[in-house]
């Protein structure tokens, strides 16, 4: 009688054991998915504020706002700029004029930025790059008229703002 005892309540204790025992989750259940790795949408680093500045004073605020896959917001920015030979900032007007988002997509080169003057729907692109530690990006305007004999801009550092 002794073992008989025994023997049910090791059958009862280990038959507890194993109904409390989870079992591993599988990546095509709904538990398995909260342990599956979480792809990360590329355009969140894109999303926030960005400045750039010309002898210490900003010139060019860029905001993109992220809803779902879609950008929102406006390119600010010295309303004349003029470069030098080779491209570079030379010297940015105090007069600010603000455009828009028009469109915003991924591609290889960046994130292909359109803003659209609303006063004559003239669009404007950029490409932006973000370096590698994502705070810092480059933005260059792209398919831009320049006069004849005028050096094409070079990229434009931009550090996001951090609240």
């Amino acid at each position: 009688m002794r073992r008989a005892l025994l023997a049910f309540s090791l059958v009862l204790f280990l038959s507890t054991a194993i109904a409390q025992t989870a079992p591993k989750p599988n990546a095509n259940s709904p538990q398995g998915a909260a342990h599956a790795p979480v792809k990360k949408n590329p355009l969140v680093a894109y999303a926030g504020n960005w400045i750039g500045a010309f002898e210490e004073k900003p010139w060019i605020l860029l905001n993109l706002n992220l809803i779902g896959e879609q950008f929102s917001g406006s390119l600010q920015r010295a309303k004349s700029i003029d470069l030098n030979d080779n491209g570079e900032l030379k010297h940015v007007s105090e007069e600010f004029v603000t455009y828009p988002l028009a469109e915003a997509k991924l591609n290889p080169d960046g994130l292909l930025i359109s803003v659209k003057d609303p006063n004559t729907q003239e669009v404007f692109r950029y490409i932006m790059k973000l370096k590698s530690d994502e705070t810092t990006a480059e933005i260059k305007m792209i398919a831009a008229n320049m006069p004849p004999g005028m050096a094409k801009p070079k990229p434009w550092k931009l550090m996001k703002v951090i609240k």
